[in-house]
Parts: structure tokens; sequence; C-alpha cells
């Protein structure tokens, strides 16, 4: 099987196989929920376009940005109406303008609906800048979630330690990765699967203490086809950055 083939077919996999997930976990939230089902469909349809923007991006498609700064929109109206204010912060300042710098950096390097990014690596001395940027924002993550607890800005104001520094160190981590994909870096994909990785792990824990739970279940499996697609995004990417 030659190389586009393969492409093809493996896209179709994971494609399938992450839309599958997102809808049996957005269907489990409906049934389980109690809040309103149109607001829980809107959630839905925003993570349909996470699916499709995470795989376009790992193939180098310029319209992941259009197709996940959708998907941002949908999460930063989710965010508003559920309260979650620390994360419609973050949506509203970061990552939508995110993807309209992505978009055009990534216009800059070639990139279009037709023809795939000209992709690049990071130098050692640039990896420094990426672990000491990595650092401070997971410390300034940190305050923010510590903040939003402290004084009630979160529907979560649990002042659960451990579960506050694993979600600092996910979303400095996610941040880290999104620069890294707007500046079209092939390095983001080590980030990603780092992301993924300890994703897994999270879940294969709470499926340990907390047996029973199907949701539980099938977020596990969406991060495992998420994984599977960063994996092949390095190959893909390598390829892309060569000079």
């Amino acid at each position: 099987m030659n190389e586009s083939r393969f492409n093809k077919f493996f896209n179709y996999f994971i494609f399938i196989g992450m839309l599958l997930s997102v809808s049996v976990a957005c269907w489990f939230n409906i049934k389980n929920s109690q809040s309103d089902i149109a607001l829980q469909l809107i959630v839905a349809f925003g993570s349909m376009m996470g699916v499709t923007s995470t795989v376009l991006a790992a193939q180098g498609n310029i319209l992941n940005f259009v197709i996940g700064g959708l998907g941002a929109v949908i999460e930063t109206y989710v965010f508003y109406k559920t309260g979650v204010t620390s994360m419609l912060l973050l949506y509203l300042f970061y990552f939508i303008p995110m993807d309209f710098i992505g978009f055009f950096n990534w216009k800059k390097r070639g990139a279009s609906t037709k023809s795939e990014i000209k992709a690049r690596r990071l130098k050692p001395v640039q990896w420094l800048y990426v672990v000491l940027g990595y650092i401070a924002v997971a410390v300034a993550a940190f305050g923010v979630s510590y903040f939003a607890a402290t004084h009630n800005l979160s529907t979560d104001a649990s002042m659960n330690y451990p579960k506050l520094v694993a979600d600092a160190l996910t979303t400095s981590a996610t941040i880290v990765a999104i620069v890294l994909m707007s500046m079209a870096y092939m390095d983001q994909w080590y980030i990603w699967t780092l992301v993924n990785l300890s994703s897994i792990v999270l879940w294969s824990i709470t499926i340990a203490t907390t047996p029973g739970s199907a949701y539980t279940v099938v977020m596990l499996i969406k991060y495992i086809f998420y994984f599977l697609n960063g994996i092949n995004a390095i190959r893909i990417w390598k390829q892309l950055s060569k000079e």
C-alpha cells in the first residue's frame, strides 16, 4: 500500500473512531445531565469540530484552523452559559486569536486547501525556550486555577491540590503546543503525544477507582484515538519539515 492510500485509510479509521467516541460520550452527557439538552447538543457539535480539526492538523491542512476556530467559538459560548470563567477567558483571549494567527502563519508558509504546510523543527536552544515557557505558563495556570477556586469563579471550586496541579500541567502543555502549531513546528506533536498519554493514564486510573462507569471507558477510547492520530502526525510532519 502506498503512502497516500495508507494515510487515507488511516485518517478514516481515526476520524470515525474519534467521532463515535465523542458521540457516545455526548450521549452519556445528555442522558445523565439535568442541564439544557439544546446546550448539550451544542457541546456535541463543538466536539465534532474539534475531532475534524485534529485530523486535518495532522495532515498539515490549513482548514484545521477554520474548523477549529468554529469549535473554539462554540466552546466559548458553552463556558459562558455554564459559568466556567477561567476557561471562558482562556478561549476568548487565547484559543480563538491563535486560530487566526495560525491560519495566516501557515498561509505564509505555503499552506492552502490544496497544498501542505512547509513545516520546520525546533533547534536545541529553541527547545530550552519551550521548556522555560512551559514552566512559566504552568505556574501561571496554577495561579489562575487557585484564584478561581478560592473566589468561587469556577463551577469546580474544590481545593484539590493534586487536581489543580494536574490541570495546570495539562493546560500549559496545550497552550505551548498550540503556539508551536501556529508557528508550523513539527515538534508540537511530541507535546500533544505527552498530553494524550497523560489523559490515557488519568482516565485509566478513573476506571480502576470507579468501576462500572461506561462514560469513562468512552473517554479512554477517545484519547487512545487521539494518541494514534498524534503518532501518525509525527511521521507525516517529519516529511513536511524536511528541507
